[in-house]
């Protein structure tokens, strides 16, 4: 289904994105796009998630009882709206069989439950109930960033729902009045609902990727709309359609509403200060950030407002400071930190961890001053005189030469090597080492310089500790 929608939809590089919406695969995404939909703070609808389960669901829940409601035999004598709530979670439980059952959309498909769930019970305990039907499923999906935020979220809005009162109707008002104060209503509460939803999952953007969309309120506004009256629906009825000719102009309908879409992305994301850049909290700061999100979702009255000092965690508890290197887990790469910039000294080379470290603490790429600090040839990297600290590298996997060892012993107080050495030159002896003995045992590495002009080593393997799944 993912390969026939990319091929029939006229836009390549809609089609991926059609594939995206339908499917959950985002094999045939364009990067330039998913790089905007995450800068505008709309990379949520690339997966199969609550707004997908949303949307199918809620559709089939209001065309079932809207034609339940035209017979009247029916409508007045069984509760429809309790049968259509059932309509409604089949086709979530249809559209999570047609997704492939990744782990987001079971968790999307079970929130989903709950809305529906919801018009027989109280909203925040079948959420709690649902959370545990997820952990008994996939007990792990606790530590995952997605659970966190999903469940977080959906607790905020059922407590916005909690409170929120319906505005107060007349009786008998011109149709054009009606419409005018429905437009209005229906502004506010997707004003409030994306503004409510976007700050409790902040606390999760900022702990687990360090950066915070600042436009994402705008660029939800306008996309929702889109996604929820064209897009959605007609990708719906083109996927159905498309083993026939009838297909063909739904999916380019569809296209024009995912071209919107990436117009609106690409727009936001351009805007001056579109995505700020954080250094991660502690983990105290999440733990903390969390209880008071939950707490404020809760806790009724003027109490939960309580809860706000320790749900602001991730912004006033101090960050831990910048280490001054950064080592590869296998030894081969390293990036150094000059002040509040780092540069990678092989920049094609395990690129992925150093782009983590980078936004772990909120550091800028400056790839120009690896050249001017050092010196590499072949797979070995001599201090240069401009160069912060006296570090030597040597990258290959064979041991370096013997003379490039002296060369190495010779510019440098320590010496990173990612090969084992056998026999070390004289001029060695008074120098520090760390070879591959130490990444078996340490994993990747963070380096800090003392006062005492000491190297502090924080390990990754010590932390993650031994498990059957963990190397060493």
């Amino acid at each position: 289904m993912t390969r026939r929608l990319v091929t029939q939809v006229e836009d390549s590089r809609m089609g991926g994105f059609a594939a995206a919406m339908v499917t959950g695969h985002q094999a045939f995404l364009a990067p330039d796009l998913v790089e905007d939909m995450r800068d505008s703070g709309l990379a949520h609808i690339l997966s199969i998630s609550g707004l997908h389960m949303a949307i199918v669901g809620g559709f089939a829940f209001f065309a079932c009882r809207g034609a339940l409601a035209l017979i009247p035999v029916i409508a007045l004598r069984y509760p429809i709206k309790k049968l259509a709530a059932g309509v409604g979670m089949v086709a979530v439980a249809l559209y999570l069989a047609l997704s492939g059952a990744p782990a987001p959309a079971i968790r999307a498909a079970v929130v989903a439950w709950v809305a529906f769930g919801a018009i027989l019970f109280d909203s925040l305990r079948a959420l709690a109930i649902a959370a545990l039907i997820v952990l008994l499923l996939m007990p792990e999906a606790v530590l995952e960033p997605g659970f966190q935020m999903s469940f977080c979220a959906t607790a905020a809005l059922l407590a916005l729902a909690e409170v929120s009162r319906n505005p107060i109707r007349e009786l008998d008002v011109p149709w054009w009045v009606r419409g005018w104060q429905g437009m209005w209503h229906g502004l506010k509460v997707s004003v409030l609902a994306s503004t409510v939803a976007g700050l409790a999952t902040t606390p999760f953007g900022v702990f687990y990727f360090s950066r915070a969309q600042m436009y994402g309120l705008i660029s939800n506004l306008l996309e929702a709309p889109i996604t929820g009256f064209v897009v959605m629906p007609a990708l719906a009825v083109g996927t159905v359609l498309s083993a026939t000719p009838l297909g063909t102009p739904v999916l380019w309908v569809a296209q024009q509403g995912l071209s919107v879409i990436a117009a609106i992305a690409g727009f936001v994301a351009d805007l001056p200060g579109a995505v700020l850049t954080v250094a991660a909290p502690p983990n105290l700061a999440l733990a903390l950030s969390t209880a008071g999100v939950l707490w404020m979702c809760l806790i009724r009255g003027q109490m939960r407002w309580v809860g706000l000092l320790a749900a602001l965690a991730v912004i006033y508890l101090p960050r831990e400071a910048a280490p001054d290197f950064w080592l590869d887990a296998e030894g081969s790469n390293a990036a150094i930190r000059v002040d509040g910039t780092a540069y990678s000294l092989r920049p094609t080379v395990r690129q992925y961890g150093y782009q983590l470290w980078l936004k772990h603490y909120a550091l800028s790429d400056a790839p120009l001053r690896s050249a001017q600090d050092y010196v590499c040839k072949s797979y070995v990297c001599l201090p240069a005189a401009t160069a912060p600290y006296r570090v030597g590298f040597a990258f290959g996997r064979k041991a370096p030469k013997p003379e490039q060892i002296e060369a190495l012993c010779q510019s440098a107080d320590l010496i990173v090597l990612r090969s084992q050495v056998i026999e070390w030159p004289a001029v060695c002896a008074r120098v520090n080492r760390i070879t591959a003995s130490d990444f078996e045992r340490l994993g990747a590495m963070e380096l800090t310089r003392t006062k005492s002009k000491d190297w502090h080593i924080k390990a990754a393997q010590p932390l993650r500790g031994r498990r059957p799944w963990t190397k060493g």
